[in-house]
């Protein structure tokens, strides 16, 4: 299915790639040259450039501006990865180590602030108020949701949860498909639909990959599993069978989780409560409501190979394995 997703913008992936090493990598500082290199190689699905690409050419033109606007998000991303894996103490990312466990985490931090300002630097080149405004705002809301995200672990509330993901997860994939719009001369309904439809498939997106987190196997995640749980974090599977248990076991895995789960086998015994109390099956629900939610924005485009791969990618958030 991704072959079929990107089949129409091999051009522009490629010419992303180019770039996006060519920007990252740009210092006369060695350790920043070494560190991007390492961020470079290790490589995520390219889903977000991959979005923006076929918004530009469902709504008009996938021009060069639209390839680094693409870089500008990515670059964000990592940035903000970076962090996050300092904050989380975590020790793979896609299968390598992360930057602070080679370098340290002063390093990895202020490198993460480098890409911050690198990735300013690509979008304010594109002369685009628009484009500078989508992407202060989905960045704020980026951090707010890095803050959200620790509330979570003492409330267990859907409604935060929600809150949260919308801004961490889905603020990024919405601005690549809100700069894919506006770089595409998308119409205004357009831009707004766009927007509308990467915030939801980024919902989705997340939910899966919670789900996953419990259910998938960490060869095919490129990441140990288990991680939220270990983290001590409440993910949507979890908050559903906690509401849908009715009797104090619920309390007792809840306390469990909050406390750290440490061993084994205090994680297969959380998951086979959340199995037990349908928490994936309630998850993986919702994440196709908002995939439906999704697909119903893309009624704004014509018809054409590049709304037709939009419709696939939807469709690989929620049925994907990884």
């Amino acid at each position: 299915m991704l072959d079929q997703i990107f089949a129409p913008i091999q051009y522009q992936i490629a010419r992303f790639e180019t770039r996006l090493e060519e920007i990252m990598t740009a210092s006369d500082v060695g350790g920043i040259q070494e560190m991007a290199y390492h961020a470079v190689k290790n490589r995520g699905r390219r889903f977000r450039p991959a979005l923006a690409f076929l918004t530009a050419q469902a709504v008009g033109e996938c021009s060069d501006a639209v390839i680094d606007a693409a870089v500008g998000v990515e670059i964000i991303q990592t940035a903000s990865l970076i962090h996050d894996d300092v904050i989380d103490n975590s020790e793979t990312r896609r299968g390598a180590d992360v930057l602070h466990l080679q370098w340290g985490n002063r390093a990895a931090i202020l490198m993460g602030d480098f890409l911050f300002a690198k990735s300013m630097q690509v979008l304010v080149g594109l002369n685009s108020l628009p484009v500078m405004d989508a992407t202060t705002h989905a960045i704020q809301r980026v951090v707010e949701g890095e803050i959200l995200e620790g509330e979570i672990s003492s409330s267990g509330e859907a409604s935060l949860y929600f809150r949260m993901i919308n801004k961490k997860t889905a603020s990024l994939l919405a601005l690549a498909c809100e700069l894919g719009a506006i770089l595409g001369n998308g119409s205004p309904t357009q831009i707004a639909r766009m927007a509308s439809f990467g915030s939801e498939i980024g919902v989705a997106f997340q939910i899966t990959d919670d789900v996953l987190d419990l259910t998938g196997s960490a060869n095919n995640m490129g990441k140990p599993t288990g991680n939220d749980l270990r983290e001590k974090k409440l993910t949507l599977p979890l908050i559903r069978a906690l509401a849908n248990c009715k009797n104090g076991e619920a309390a007792h895995i809840r306390n469990k989780v909050i406390n750290g789960v440490e061993t084994d086998s205090d994680w297969r015994e959380v998951i086979r409560f959340v199995q037990r109390y349908r928490g994936v099956e309630a998850a993986r629900e919702e994440a196709r409501s908002y995939a439906q939610s999704a697909l119903n924005n893309l009624n704004a485009l014509h018809t054409s190979s590049a709304r037709d791969a939009l419709a696939l990618a939807v469709q690989h958030v929620v049925e994907r394995d990884q």
